[in-house]
């Protein structure tokens, strides 16, 4: 069975006094962005968002036979039908997520307006928050078996995590204190007292602080591609602290791209437009929404979870470093990371990182080799 350190698929331990339904459960079904949305949907009386649409498979095989005619004539931008269905695919789950990226904002504006049922909601998703966190940090045997691909030093690794840093889009603003300040609550009732949680100020730009970090000094262009947005920003670092940090405009997900060599076109791009005005920079991080192997690719095993799947196989420092380097005239380093190592690099001396946004990420402090 493949190994996949992703928190999406932790079940949620049965601990004593946990709100009805949730022991069992997985960690994606309470703090994803996918799985907020419905909740939302179906407790809230929450006015103008958008309905989520279905993203099934059925949905994916209309829009495939819509599309098919223009395949057939050459007139399509991918090849083959099972580049189609993939392409497909991918625009289908993009509706879902540009949809479902409203609700945590909404919750945030009914928070801070304090409209009936948002308090108590927020409060919920806090307690799921910390049984997660109580999860991986006890490793239950109900929970270890639920992970069968996890071995049993990967838990020794959790069992020893007492520091662990917040971040994504999910913990921003009211609702991310509120997340915050009731897990911490909650965590000695669940008996992870000694686990301290550390909510980023700017919980959006973890993975942008995080990654700049893995460079000592100097301006730093960095780039976080994940499954609603591309955040971008030229970073100074000094002492391997981040000094400023100026974001680029946010990009939308291009999930219209099915071709890795042409969405590696498109992050060079976006990095190109992050520099202009800011002079020379020769060291350039990126953050990916993606399981890499060793060699710093996207891992082939796990590229089906993720709409970055389509860069498996390729060098991408490598590539990147020639692009980038082509189009500047000059030299530059380049380091690409998946997101939840440069999560935990945001702050220092972390043990792990918890990301909340379009999916339930994370990462463990690489240990030393």
């Amino acid at each position: 069975m493949t190994f996949n350190p992703g928190l999406n698929r932790v079940t949620i331990a049965n601990f004593g006094g946990l709100p009805d339904g949730m022991a069992g459960t997985l960690a994606h079904e309470w703090l994803a962005t996918w799985s907020i949305a419905p909740q939302m949907q179906a407790e809230l009386p929450l006015c103008d968002l958008p309905r989520i649409p279905s993203s099934g498979k059925l949905d994916i095989a209309r829009l495939t036979l819509e599309r098919l005619p223009r395949q057939l004539l050459g007139h399509g931008r991918t090849r083959g039908l099972s580049g189609l269905v993939r392409a497909c695919g991918l625009e289908v789950h993009a509706r879902k997520m540009q949809a479902c990226g409203v609700y945590p904002v909404a919750l945030n504006a009914a928070l801070e307006r304090g409209d009936p049922g948002t308090a108590a909601f927020a409060e919920r998703l806090g307690i799921a928050l910390a049984a997660t966190v109580a999860t991986l940090k006890l490793a239950p045997p109900e929970s270890r078996a639920a992970r069968p691909e996890w071995p049993e030093a990967h838990w020794e690794r959790w069992r020893q995590v007492n520091r662990i840093v917040l971040g994504g889009g999910v913990l921003s603003g009211t609702l991310g204190q509120q997340l915050f300040s009731t897990a911490c609550e909650w965590l000695p009732r669940l008996g992870a007292a000694d686990v301290r949680l550390h909510l980023f100020a700017q919980p959006r730009h973890l993975m942008l602080h995080g990654a700049a970090r893995h460079y000592r000094d100097g301006p730093v262009l960095v780039l976080d591609a994940g499954h609603t947005a591309i955040k971008r920003a030229w970073v100074e670092v000094s002492g391997g602290e981040v000094r400023e940090l100026r974001p680029a405009p946010l990009l939308p997900t291009p999930y219209g791209i099915s071709d890795g060599q042409q969405l590696l076109d498109f992050l060079a791009e976006a990095l190109l437009e992050t520099l202009a005005g800011h002079g020379q920079v020769e060291q350039v991080a990126v953050s990916l929404s993606a399981h890499l192997d060793r060699g710093g690719s996207v891992d082939p095993q796990a590229a089906t979870s993720s709409f970055y799947g389509s860069l498996a196989g390729l060098a991408l420092e490598d590539v990147l470093r020639e692009r980038l380097s082509t189009r500047l005239g000059f030299s530059c380093r380049v380091r690409v990371m998946h997101e939840g190592q440069a999560a935990v690099h945001g702050l220092p001396h972390m043990d792990a990182a918890l990301l909340l946004g379009t999916s339930v990420g994370g990462a463990l402090q690489e240990t030393e080799s």
